[in-house]
């Protein structure tokens, strides 16, 4: 399952509902015919697109009270139904739990486990438990190459481009 939004709030009075999409192209809900709410299955009958929200219509939520029990909710979908990525391009659920390692030239050191995704607007933000204990954080930039091999285990970035971007968590 990935998750492609949060419901934020019902919208109106027939049981639309507004969404905070985590991805970066809204318009992606458009083609959408189901959605998992809740753990529930969820048919979707109109999809309005704006450049930082989606209201969605689901089938079976007939105004603002059936609207409201959604509220916090995220909306997942199949993976199935996912858009098709272009090189270079990664779903956040693919990273997390892959190990990061960084490439010097011809060595590589690993780092740690991707722990967490943070999405922000100018980058997301990737949390990492270091692997001699500790944590870092860094921006995912296209700066730093990176390159998740085909099992999703390892993600590889420059580390020359990784320490430029790269803070980390003093526990002193």
């Amino acid at each position: 399952m990935i998750t492609v939004g949060q419901i934020v709030k019902p919208q109106g009075v027939r049981g639309e509902v507004k969404v905070v999409p985590m991805t970066d192209d809204p318009s992606r809900f458009c083609v959408l015919k189901c959605a998992y709410v809740g753990g529930r299955s969820l048919k979707i009958e109109n999809v309005r697109a704006s450049s930082d929200a989606v209201f969605i219509k689901f089938a079976g939520i007939s105004d603002r009270n059936d609207a409201e029990k959604l509220r916090g909710e995220y909306v997942t979908i199949d993976r199935a139904a996912a858009v098709a990525l272009d090189s270079g391009e990664f779903f956040i659920v693919d990273l997390i739990g892959a190990t990061l390692i960084a490439r010097r030239g011809d060595l590589t050191e690993q780092i740690g486990t991707v722990r967490a995704v943070q999405s922000f607007g100018a980058a997301d933000v990737v949390s990492v438990e270091l692997s001699g204990g500790g944590e870092m954080s860094f921006a995912f930039v296209k700066a730093l190459g990176a390159e998740l091999d085909e099992s999703g285990k390892m993600l590889y970035v420059d580390g020359r481009a990784l320490d430029g971007v790269a803070v980390y968590d003093d526990e002193d």
